[in-house]
């Protein structure tokens, strides 16, 4: 298989509507040939009679899908995938409800054996318009699955009042404003949630601009800005974001060290850091993503004559603004 297989990651809560939505996208996408890793079988209920045939734990469905069980370790389930006689084009993976989505995210951003054969394409999260408050409020698995996502859907919207889903809409966007956001009932989605592109360069250059900071204009912040996002609006957690805009470029070994130590040290605080990153010596943009204790670097597109500004958002658990902000400093070239 020579083609990069684009992958989605769907993720949330228990009862949210994950199995639903698998197969909702089954029937929209007809044409499409998937591959489905199930984290719980017992969950999804494979209809016996669907199954054609079953090898080595791969279960070749009467539509052409292919699913499998994610016993082992999600990097052999990829290879038993790619070493299998089924054909497939899009990779889908069905995370239990009580798993956090980064660690499985992680594969695919921070090994390039596996990215030689598969690209992230996004990370959808299903939420609760019922529980989903509770849930980030009580549970730091919710809390990492909405900060990780790359879109959100709000499940069962039409069984809550409107103005209550705008509470929902706005808590989620300060927790993860990097992320886009749909209402659906029985998980029928009209977006494209299968061409989100979240990783690729413009992307998240779209995102790191600010889109959201047009919609809400009062939370806009650059270097000088010295208020804490999200502190007087969120009720239901202190999952927190500090997005910084600076115009001297970076030291990429400083930055590089400054990561480590960071992650290292408080990989469990920091759930999510994207940016778009000028280095000095560097003509491309440099893409930057953590994932748990891990990060990546990739080359973007070449700056050209545009001006050079780094553009980075830190999304965590009762992150401080004024810290990040001296050792991001810290790490500008002198």
């Amino acid at each position: 298989m020579e083609k990069v297989i684009p992958v989605t990651i769907i993720t949330g809560f228990l009862g949210a509507g994950k199995t639903t939505l698998l197969n909702h996208l089954n029937e929209k996408y007809m044409g499409k040939k998937f591959a489905i890793i199930e984290n719980e079988f017992g969950e999804i209920g494979i209809d016996n009679d669907l199954v054609v045939s079953a090898e080595e734990g791969i279960f070749e469905m009467s539509n052409g899908c292919i699913c499998c069980e994610l016993n082992d370790e999600l990097v052999e389930v990829l290879v038993k995938l790619l070493n299998s006689r089924h054909d497939f084009d899009h990779l889908l993976i069905e995370t239990t409800g009580m798993a956090e989505p980064d660690g499985v995210a992680g594969a695919f951003i921070a090994d390039p054996e596996v990215q030689q054969y598969f690209r992230l394409d996004g990370v959808v999260c299903l939420a609760d318009a019922h529980f989903i408050l509770d849930n980030i409020e009580e549970r730091e698995e919710a809390r990492r699955q909405i900060t990780f996502a790359d879109h959100i859907i709000i499940n069962k919207s039409s069984e809550v009042e409107a103005d209550y889903i705008k509470k929902i809409q706005g808590e989620l966007r300060h927790m993860n404003p990097l992320a886009t956001q749909e209402t659906a009932d029985y998980s029928k989605v009209s977006s494209d949630i299968l061409n989100l592109q979240a990783y690729e360069t413009k992307t998240v250059e779209e995102k790191l601009k600010g889109k959201h900071h047009h919609e809400h204009p009062e939370h806009e912040c650059n270097d000088h800005c010295d208020h804490d996002h999200g502190h007087h609006h969120h009720h239901h957690s202190d999952v927190v974001s500090h997005s910084f805009t600076i115009d001297e470029p970076f030291d990429l070994l400083k930055f590089r060290h400054w990561m480590n130590v960071l992650l290292m040290l408080q990989g469990e605080r920091v759930y999510r850091i994207k940016g778009i990153l000028h280095f000095m010596y560097k003509e491309e943009r440099m893409v930057f993503q953590s994932v748990r204790n891990m990060s990546s670097f990739q080359a973007g597109e070449p700056w050209g004559t545009e001006k050079k500004q780094s553009r980075i958002v830190f999304i965590g658990k009762g992150l401080l603004r004024e810290p990040l902000e001296k050792q991001l400093r810290g790490c500008l070239w002198e």
